[in-house]
C-alpha cells in the first residue's frame, strides 16, 4: 500500500505547516505539527510542535488547544535530529557503551589501529565484546552476514568455472563451511617431503585430518559416462582424486611418531587421520546418482566425499539455523 502524499497547509497568518499522527489512544492523540515561517535567512524559521490533544481535536493549527505541548525552534530541532540519528541504533541494539565514528580524533584512531592491526578476527571480536563496545547480538549478526555474503560468492563462483587456486583460497578464508568438526586450518600443509595436502585441519578433539579439494567443474566429471552392469561408477578423475587422498592418509599415518612433524603441526596429534574430498557437482543428480553416491561413500572408512553443491546446501542449512532467534 502506497503512503499517501503529505499536504502542506497554510494558516490564516500565512504559515506553511503539515501535521502527523504519532500515537492514538482511546481519549487522546499525540500529533506533530511542523511549520516554517518565511524569513530572509533560509536556514531559519523551521519549528516543530509536539502536542497531546483530545480526540475531538480537529486539525486547525490556530485553534488547536493541546493538553500538553512542546515547541522546538530550528536550532533545537536540528540538535534533536542529530541526537536521535547518533543514538537510536546503538540504544536499540543494547550497546552498553559506544562512540561515534565521526568523533574519533587522530590520536584515538591510531590507538585503535594499533589494537586491531595484525589481530585475528576472533581477537578483535573478543576485544569489542569484552569492552562492551558491541553486544553479543551485534557480533553474531556481523558474523552471520559475513558468512551469508561468503555463501553468495560461493554460489556465484560455481557458475563461472573458477580455478582450483581460487577455491583453495576461498576455503582457507571460510573454513567454517567444512563443519563444526574442524577447529582451524593448520599453517603447515606439508605431510612429509613429498606430499602436500590442500589443508591439514585440527579437529575439535585435537587431532589432524586432511581436506582435499578439486575444482567443481571444468573437465573433471564425477561419474563415468559408461555404466558397469547398469551401475554408475566413479570417473577416472574421481578415482585419481580418491587415490591421492588415500595416499595422503597413509603418508600422514607414517608421521605419527615424528617429533618434528608434530612440532610443525603446532603439537596437534596424529591418530587415525581421515580425509574429506570435495569434488564435482551434484545439482543435476537424480535418484540413481544419489543412491550410487551413498554406496560409494559407504565403501570408505577413513574418507568422506562431498560435492560442492552438498557443501553449499549443508552450510545454508547450518547458517539458517544459527540465524533463527
Amino acid at each position: 500500500m502506497e503512503e499517501p502524499l503529505k499536504i502542506i497547509k497554510t494558516s490564516k497568518n500565512g504559515i506553511d505547516y503539515t501535521t502527523g499522527l504519532l500515537c492514538e489512544k482511546k481519549e487522546t492523540k499525540t500529533k506533530a505539527i511542523f511549520w516554517k515561517i518565511n524569513r530572509t535567512n533560509p536556514d531559519d524559521g523551521l519549528a516543530l510542535k509536539i502536542g497531546r490533544y483530545k480526540n475531538s481535536f480537529w486539525e486547525d493549527l490556530e485553534k488547536a488547544k493541546p493538553k500538553s505541548e512542546l515547541t522546538l525552534n530550528q536550532e533545537e530541532l536540528k540538535n534533536l535530529i542529530r541526537f536521535i540519528s547518533e543514538n537510536y541504533q546503538p540504544l536499540k541494539i543494547g550497546a552498553g557503551k559506544y562512540i561515534r565514528a565521526d568523533a574519533l580524533d587522530d590520536e584515538l584512531a591510531v590507538q585503535l589501529q594499533d589494537i586491531f592491526s595484525g589481530s585475528t578476527t576472533s581477537a578483535v571480536g573478543s576485544f569489542l565484546f569484552k569492552k562492551n563496545i558491541l553486544s553479543s547480538d551485534v557480533t553474531s549478526m556481523v558474523e552471520y552476514c559475513r558468512r551469508e555474503e561468503a555463501l553468495a560468492v560461493f554460489e556465484d563462483s560455481l557458475q563461472t568455472d573458477e580455478s582450483e587456486g581460487f577455491w583453495q583460497k576461498w576455503f582457507e578464508k571460510n573454513s567454517w563451511i567444512l563443519g563444526n568438526e574442524f577447529v582451524r586450518v593448520l599453517d603447515d600443509r606439508n605431510i612429509d617431503t613429498k606430499n602436500i595436502a590442500d589443508y591439514l585441519m585440527e579437529t575439535f578433539d585435537g587431532f589432524v585430518d586432511i581436506v582435499e579439494i578439486k575444482r567443481p567443474d571444468g573437465k573433471l566429471k564425477f561419474w563415468s559416462s559408461s555404466r558397469d552392469h547398469e551401475n554408475l561408477v566413479p570417473s577416472q578423475d574421481l578415482i585419481k582424486a580418491i587415490t591421492q587422498a588415500q595416499n595422503y592418509i597413509q603418508a600422514l599415518e607414517e608421521e605419527i611418531n615424528s617429533i618434528k612433524t608434530r612440532e610443525r603441526l603446532d603439537g596437534t596429534i596424529i591418530v587415525k587421520p581421515r580425509a574429506t574430498l570435495i569434488f564435482g557437482r551434484s545439482n543435476d543428480w537424480g535418484d540413481d546418482e544419489r543412491k550410487a553416491f551413498r554406496i560409494l561413500n559407504a565403501g570408505y572408512k577413513d574418507l568422506t566425499i562431498l560435492t560442492y553443491d552438498q557443501v553449499l546446501a549443508r552450510a545454508r542449512k547450518t547458517l539458517n539455523l544459527s540465524g533463527k532467534s
